[in-house]
């Protein structure tokens, strides 16, 4: 089994803004193409939604699918649920809905992921 990470620097530390897109990836996603993305996402000082997601009160994983809209890096987007929150992510793995279906008990199975481990685009 092989999954191709298409994150460029998934242990690299992203530090999110609160209501517009950040870009996770340098990557050009493909529209109307379907990925997952997991991340680990560290929230303090407030709780927050991520979009695809939903409510984070303290720091997780997060793993959910998405559907490119436009061609552009793969981002990330997240608005103020409370408080003042800082976010950072780290741990990144983006890859096709395709490739996460073929492979998907292994990477559920991976809490501990860094990124460092898989093939990068």
């Amino acid at each position: 089994m092989m999954v191709t990470n298409l994150c460029t620097s998934p242990s690299s530390t992203i530090t999110l803004s609160a209501d517009r897109w950040v870009d996770i990836t340098t990557i050009q996603n493909e529209p109307g193409t379907k990925y997952w993305v997991s991340a680990y996402v560290n929230v303090t000082g407030g709780t927050i939604s991520v979009r695809g997601y939903g409510d984070l009160i303290a720091s997780q994983r997060v793993s959910y699918a998405i559907t490119a809209s436009v061609a552009g890096p793969m981002g990330m987007y997240y608005s103020v649920k409370s408080g003042n929150p800082t976010v950072t992510v780290t741990s990144i793995l983006i890859c096709t809905w395709d490739e996460y279906q073929a492979n998907k008990t292994l990477l559920d199975s991976i809490g501990y992921f860094n990124g460092d481990t898989m093939p990068q685009a």
